[in-house]
């Protein structure tokens, strides 16, 4: 069985554990050549506060295999909101979407 399982349109990962990181991503480059992919990263307000998201969001600007990002906002209030579009940087390169949904 594949490392990931499809059904639809979402794509969920299972069973990292017996391969590489630099074998998944070389063949997630692979099937991105083919297929565009994004990543729905669901977030609270808080999360914003901390270390991690900016560490993360740093991380996720090197990945060459995305295509969109979303980022789900939950609990926050407008002025939060507003907030959390300055702290997520524009697209990073070759990343052709990037937006943010939640409720305000």
């Amino acid at each position: 069985m594949s490392d990931f399982y499809q059904n639809g349109v979402i794509t969920n990962f299972h069973n990292l554990t017996h391969r590489s990181v630099e074998s998944l991503e070389k063949e997630m480059v692979r099937f991105a050549r083919k297929r565009k992919m994004g990543l729905i990263l669901p977030s609270l307000f808080s999360e914003l506060e901390g270390p991690a998201l900016s560490h993360i969001v740093d991380e996720l600007a090197k990945v060459p295999y995305l295509n969109e990002i979303v980022i789900g906002l939950d609990r926050a209030d407008r002025d939060q909101f507003l907030y959390a579009r300055e702290f997520f940087p524009a697209c990073p390169s070759g990343i052709a979407s990037c937006g943010m949904t939640g409720h305000v």
